[in-house]
């Protein structure tokens, strides 16, 4: 894909998004793909703070619309985190599975902030629902728009180990013969 055919980041990211769902088997309502689509965006242009999100989690505001923004926070922080950086996640203290557990917690009380039956609520329920699967969305998503690796060692290393079509494919692009008839390693 050529991020210069898009017209907006937001329709870069729905295309991207919509072939990770699929890649993933995730069969996500469209509130919930446009919300990644979202929250995708909003990385692009947004820091990510080193403030400890479980500490962010247990804080308590008597602003319930602060609350709201917190809890957005943590869990748009915590599913974007353990999808596109989960490989270095494994050298730290803390691995992926703290992070969906904080996710999955912040979306949870979130859509509980909301009446039944709203949407945001049912976005909410879904993301906390299935946090792992929309980090698999998100760490598919990654791997597609890793423009900065034209690393054709490490492309194949990750084909060796993931046997990813999408993978394969940027390979035969860049001209390397994919043997895949090779059992795995």
């Amino acid at each position: 894909m050529d991020v210069t055919l898009a017209a907006s980041v937001d329709e870069f990211f729905h295309e991207v998004v919509t072939d990770a769902l699929s890649a993933v088997d995730l069969d996500a309502s469209e509130p919930a793909s446009w919300y990644l689509v979202g929250l995708l965006g909003d990385f692009t242009r947004t820091r990510i703070t080193g403030d400890p999100l479980g500490v962010k989690l247990v804080e308590q505001s008597s602003d319930p619309g602060e609350r709201v923004k917190t809890l957005k926070h943590v869990g748009d922080t915590s599913l974007y985190v353990s999808g596109f950086f989960a490989e270095s996640l494994s050298r730290s203290l803390v691995d992926v599975d703290y992070y969906v557990g904080i996710g999955q917690s912040a979306y949870s009380q979130l859509a509980r902030h909301f009446h039944a039956g709203r949407s945001l609520q049912m976005i909410y329920e879904e993301l906390a629902d299935q946090f792992p699967q929309f980090v698999d969305v998100i760490a598919t998503v990654r791997k597609r728009i890793d423009f900065a690796t034209p690393d054709v060692t490490k492309l194949y290393e990750m084909w060796l180990r993931t046997r990813d079509e999408w993978v394969e494919k940027k390979l035969r692009d860049a001209g390397i013969i994919v043997d895949v008839t090779k059992a795995p390693q």
